[in-house]
């Protein structure tokens, strides 16, 4: 192998594949990174045996050939180095990889790459299409309320259900739920669910660009991957297997009361009243009463701290309390400039939805305090 380029290219392209390479594993191939020449220039592919990302960068190709070397040193290497060209080659008798610029000079020992674990170029199954913004404000705002909690396989990932022209992405870790619709142009057929790990939807959403060009998503026949494809990227991941829980019967129904707020006041209020919360489980207290809101966060050893915000009320008068932390997520990432809560009771889920859309829902379980 033999190419030409530069460190510019080649580091952005480190950066996003790397986001797969095992930081735990017995297995050091699995800590490198393959470089193998392409018809478009040089091509990047990481792996973790669950996820894994391919890149092809521009590159000036002059020998073709492959080998797999440490991911970390190499992008070390390379986003510190001046954005000029690098002239790479391979040593196959010491499987060495050699990278010269004008003032470096650098060997890096490798891994031959029949020894890599294969990384599918595609899959056979239904396709679907959808935008690169929408699909990165899909995932933001389900797997924030994907579960942490390895004991429960199922709830670390995001439920996605495909049914004709539309997508619907839900996750709950059974404290919260997130619920996001969008429009999708998908392959005639049946209507179908899968489960996708939280955090290589995570991985994906990072990737993502906002730009106008579509993401192909294809689901495999077999139900056990999954393929995202940009113009430049690919990434691949495994499924869940599992049942995943009846989120719909959580979902409240007519509120009682109704709270209206800008979404970045609120946001900064709650998020400074809960400093005074954080040795109390993130508790703050919200009351609804005579058309105003306040919120309250105390603790014996911190002190309190007491906030009115602006807001509109509508039915009863209210208090509750929630895990500011839960909260807080949402309100990072709702996207509108204005924010509903609704509530059927101090004791009931509270519903948080964006003001003048109708295809998110953030659903927050109360704490019982006493107020």
């Amino acid at each position: 192998m033999k190419v030409t380029v530069t460190a510019g290219n080649l580091g952005q392209g480190l950066q996003v594949v790397s986001r797969a390479v095992s930081s735990r594993t017995t297995l050091p191939i699995l800590n490198n990174v393959l470089l193998q020449t392409a018809e478009t220039g040089l091509q990047l592919t990481a792996t973790n045996l669950e996820i894994g990302i391919r890149q092809v960068i521009p590159a000036e190709v002059q020998e073709e050939g492959g080998i797999t070397v440490p991911a970390r040193l190499l992008t070390d290497f390379v986003t510190s180095h001046p954005d000029e060209p690098l002239a790479m080659s391979l040593d196959k008798k010491t499987q060495s990889l050699a990278v010269k610029s004008n003032r470096f000079d650098a060997n890096i020992r490798g891994i031959d790459p029949a020894d890599f674990p294969p990384v599918p170029s595609g899959v056979e199954g239904r396709k679907v299409k959808v935008d690169q913004a929408e699909l990165k404000d899909a995932i933001e705002q389900t797997v924030i309320a994907a579960s942490s909690d390895e004991g429960r396989p199922v709830l670390t990932g995001v439920y996605v259900h495909l049914n004709g022209g539309t997508a619907t992405f839900a996750a709950t870790d059974g404290h919260r739920l997130a619920v996001k619709t969008l429009a999708v142009q998908a392959e005639p057929g049946e209507g179908e669910t899968i489960v996708i790990p939280a955090r290589a939807l995570s991985e994906l959403s990072r990737i993502l660009k906002t730009g106008d060009d579509g993401v192909e998503v294809t689901v495999g026949a077999q139900k056990n991957q999954v393929f995202f494809k940009t113009r430049d990227v690919e990434l691949m991941s495994r499924l869940i297997e599992g049942t995943y829980p009846n989120y719909q019967q959580v979902i409240p129904g007519q509120s009682t009361t109704t709270i209206t707020s800008k979404t970045q006041d609120l946001l900064f209020t709650t998020k400074m009243v809960s400093l005074f919360s954080k040795d109390a489980a993130n508790v703050v207290k919200f009351k609804a009463e005579g058309g105003k809101l306040t919120l309250t966060a105390n603790t014996s050893e911190v002190g309190q701290n007491v906030a009115g915000v602006e807001a509109k009320i509508e039915g009863q008068d209210l208090q509750v309390a929630f895990n500011s932390k839960y909260l807080l997520d949402v309100l990072a990432i709702i996207g509108s400039e204005e924010v509903t809560l609704g509530f059927t009771g101090p004791l009931n889920p509270g519903l948080i939805k964006p003001v003048g859309k109708d295809n998110y829902l953030y659903i927050i379980m109360p704490v019982r305090v006493a107020m």
